[in-house]
């Protein structure tokens, strides 16, 4: 007995730190906190670069995978205006589909590559649509739905934007038929409540909704794939409508691009071009960087830009005031001079970026091959793009007199200057080797006009 009062204090202990362990290996599991083990030296001194180590994988099986990357605000205070949002990738395998589930979230979904059919059981009704490259989709919040990778060979990708509606910045799935990872939500309820909800047996209820053990992804056999696929509509096609307004699929890529020359093109779609984006404030573009070419130094007037590298390999820049420190913290309060910092960051396939408003930004193609970006627009309504080089750069609308006030360089040189560069938004990129990571950073600029692009 003696021996047992002994232990019991080393039990509960154990008990409890096993209890903790338990509790925040399920909040990892979504994203809600803790830090990444490893993590890239550019992407830990960079508060607005994210490497694919910044991303959880909250479900994964054989056929599939969601990826979500990591609050925003975990990385720094400074993207707390974004708090709310989540980037996520899903990718399923030929012939495969992600289980019904709905979300505390509404969604942005933009497909990046490959084919699908969603289906969305909405209250009122039951809507399906035959996805393709370059179709954007709003799932609204508490919407069931399920999506299948409806190609016999190749891979579905599809980025989302998540706006979280529950807590900031946590998102939970919610499945309805489940079995041990995940669980169906039925299994939640207590016997009383399933029996009286279904009128029949607990038992009966819980197999039907807790029988599936291949886990968030499922293989589908082809036939049935057609069956679904024969009766959904695509963006091709008006489809459905509420409320006066289209809620189904509009192709980005359908529409004429903002810029388009030898170096790339830029397509852009607001709520002008699809109105369901109007009630989430929310743009979606995607650049296409030709090799060797830059994306022109621009910036925001209030949007924040949430970015995703698709495809290729390249150079960011970005000016800020805040320094490269994660917090952000010293140089937020510092306003009695003022010096910007340049943060950089090379880009592979997986990448995210968040460009703030007001925050200058320019990427460069590397390696001999395209670059592709896909970008999310939040509060996106009044934002104008500010172009800061080439020829529809802000500076070019001053006048003579204006240009004599405020530049010191001699009048000629500063039209030389200004009008140097011809094409407009995606340019020929830089000439000769990059300059060095280390030499770059620390350096503060006093002029945005000594940033590349001119």
């Amino acid at each position: 007995m003696a021996k047992l009062a002994t232990l019991l204090p080393l039990l509960l202990f154990l008990l409890t730190a096993s209890l903790v362990f338990s509790r925040n290996t399920d909040r990892e599991q979504y994203g809600e906190g803790g830090e990444h083990p490893a993590e890239s030296e550019q992407s830990s001194n960079n508060p607005f670069f994210f490497d694919e180590k910044s991303f959880r994988t909250p479900l994964k099986t054989r056929e599939g995978n969601l990826r979500i990357l990591d609050r925003f605000t975990q990385r720094s205070h400074l993207l707390r205006g974004i708090e709310k949002y989540r980037l996520a990738v899903l990718e399923a395998n030929p012939n495969a589909a992600l289980m019904p589930t709905h979300y505390d979230t509404d969604e942005i979904l933009f497909v990046v590559a490959g084919r699908a059919t969603i289906t969305l059981m909405r209250k009122e009704n039951k809507e399906s649509y035959n996805l393709r490259k370059g179709d954007i989709l709003r799932v609204e919040a508490g919407t069931t739905h399920y999506i299948i990778n409806r190609h016999n060979k190749e891979q579905l990708l599809i980025a989302k934007l998540l706006e979280t509606m529950s807590v900031p910045g946590q998102v939970q799935p919610f499945f309805g038929i489940g079995g041990r990872n995940p669980e169906s939500y039925y299994t939640s309820f207590s016997k009383n409540i399933l029996e009286a909800a279904f009128n029949t047996e607990d038992e009966k209820v819980r197999k039907v909704f807790q029988e599936n053990q291949e886990g968030a992804f499922v293989s589908v056999p082809q036939e049935k794939i057609r069956q679904i696929a024969q009766q959904a509509s695509s963006s091709s096609e008006e489809g459905r409508t509420h409320g006066g307004r289209r809620r189904g699929p509009f192709n980005l890529f359908e529409k004429h691009p903002t810029y388009s020359n030898q170096h790339g093109q830029i397509y852009e779609v607001d709520s002008s071009d699809y109105p369901a984006l109007q009630a989430q404030d929310i743009s979606v573009a995607y650049a296409i960087i030709r090799g060797g070419s830059m994306l022109a130094p621009y910036y925001n007037s209030k949007a924040f830009k949430v970015a995703l590298v698709v495809d290729g390999k390249g150079h960011w820049e970005l000016v800020s005031p805040y320094g490269s420190a994660r917090s952000g913290e010293g140089r937020e309060s510092q306003e009695e001079s003022v010096s910007y910092q340049r943060l950089s960051a090379e880009l592979s396939d997986g990448n995210g970026l968040v460009v703030p408003p007001g925050h200058p930004s320019a990427i460069v193609a590397e390696g001999g091959q395209d670059l592709r970006v896909l970008c999310f627009g939040i509060n996106a309504e009044e934002n104008q793009e500010h172009r800061l080089a080439g020829r529809d750069n802000i500076y070019n609308k001053m006048n003579k007199a204006e240009r004599e006030i405020f530049f010191k360089a001699p009048e000629t040189e500063v039209r030389e200057v200004l009008n140097a560069q011809r094409d407009a938004g995606i340019v020929e990129g830089p000439k000769g080797s990059q300059e060095s990571e280390s030499e770059g950073r620390g350096r503060a600029f006093q002029s945005i006009l000594g940033f590349a692009g001119f």
